[in-house]
């Protein structure tokens, strides 16, 4: 079985490719996704917002320590 994910960004394409593929008697799923104004002031606000700065060194450097060294299996050495 093949899936495939499509995007289409004119609405009027969609009326042309569902009878198309209900001819062709494949199955298909629509999912609607609709950006709301409510929802992109939500997100631009958090992007505007922007992230704590403050200890970037001390998070850069508990990262840093955390990662470690180790044996890959089927690595020559």
């Amino acid at each position: 079985m093949l899936q495939v994910t499509l995007e289409l960004k004119n609405n009027e394409d969609e009326m042309l490719l569902l009878p198309l593929l209900q001819r062709l008697g494949i199955r298909y799923s629509t999912l609607k996704k609709e950006d709301n104004n409510e929802s992109l002031a939500y997100h631009r606000q958090i992007i505007e917002r922007g992230v704590d700065m403050a200890d970037f060194d001390g998070f850069l450097q508990e990262f840093n320590d955390s990662r470690q060294d180790r044996h890959l299996p089927f690595r020559n050495e």
